[in-house]
């Protein structure tokens, strides 16, 4: 019994040097990806999950990985070597998600993120803050839902269901969600040169672009109390179900903006609230500029 344990614990070792030894193969580009997939099913890590395996990949985020194997309906836990081959013809197509420029922003560039409950003005906010800043690029979100009456067409990339599951498969997003009867997404960024980034989301979206840009600020706009957001949803023409919908979630979207240290800012004044956000906007810009002076990556 002791001769058995011995080799079971002896294949353990084995097995998690060799997923060492890939990890660090991937993370090198001494391994391509292409060449994993090829090689995994008679590979003695072909037991090693796809998970680990991208995750792996140089600049990969956890994040990306795991919303992309999602969206590419792939279990993470999945054996590398167990993948049919239109599943790694799937992934191969898709990643390596951060190998390569995609949402790469150049050094000293400020991102802010800006997103609230619905009905709270993040939108006008938004709006305002752009009209003055004219070195501020907004990441224009998709959705497949349908404008609303009187809504700028600009605000959105409006697109079918067809053509925000083929951006997703693409991995051009940075995060997406399913909100009520609608999908909505952030892009990868790709500013101009010289241009700092906003991005106007949920507060999920939030979550994402701080686990890829952890210098991010976010900031979290609300009402200054439900009635008054209750009344502005009413005043845009929403239903009253999704005026139900949005006000529950409201709870939820407080809480975990608590969570990720976003600064709350209450929409009471539209004024005051441009204000102040163009003073956060300025303190991230000041704080981008030193981070790159300090690293000698400069602007």
């Amino acid at each position: 019994m002791a001769a058995d344990r011995n080799k079971v614990i002896a294949w353990a070792s084995e097995v998690r040097s060799q997923r060492a030894a890939l990890g660090e193969a991937l993370n090198r580009s001494d391994l391509t990806l292409t060449e994993c997939l090829e090689q995994a099913p008679s590979a003695p890590w072909s037991s090693t999950s796809i998970g680990f395996v991208l995750e792996s990949l140089p600049g990969a985020r956890k994040v990306d990985t795991r919303r992309a194997l999602a969206q590419l309906r792939v279990d993470p836990r999945r054996p590398v070597g167990g993948l049919d081959v239109g599943e790694a013809r799937r992934i191969r197509s898709v990643f390596p998600l951060g190998s390569d420029d995609l949402g790469v922003l150049r050094p000293a560039t400020a991102v802010m993120v800006i997103s609230g409950p619905g009905g709270v003005g993040k939108g006008t906010i938004t709006a305002s803050v752009l009209a003055e800043e004219p070195t501020l690029w907004l990441s224009r979100s998709w959705t497949t839902r349908n404008p609303r009456i009187g809504e700028d067409l600009q605000a959105y990339h409006f697109a079918s269901l067809d053509e925000f599951d083929a951006h997703a498969r693409a991995g051009g997003f940075l995060e997406w969600v399913e909100f009520l009867d609608y999908r909505q997404g952030s892009p990868l960024p790709d500013p101009p040169v010289g241009f700092d980034v906003l991005f106007e989301i949920d507060v999920a979206g939030a979550a994402a672009v701080r686990e890829r840009y952890p210098e991010a600020v976010l900031v979290f706009v609300d009402a200054p109390d439900a009635a008054t957001q209750e009344a502005r949803l009413r005043g845009r023409g929403d239903s009253e179900e999704r005026i139900r919908q949005r006000l529950e979630r409201s709870i939820e979207e407080r809480a975990a903006a608590v969570d990720l240290g976003a600064i709350t800012l209450i929409n009471g004044d539209l004024e005051s609230a441009v204000a102040e956000v163009r003073r956060i906007l300025d303190d991230a810009r000041t704080a981008a500029r030193v981070r790159a002076e300090r690293s000698g990556t400069g602007a």
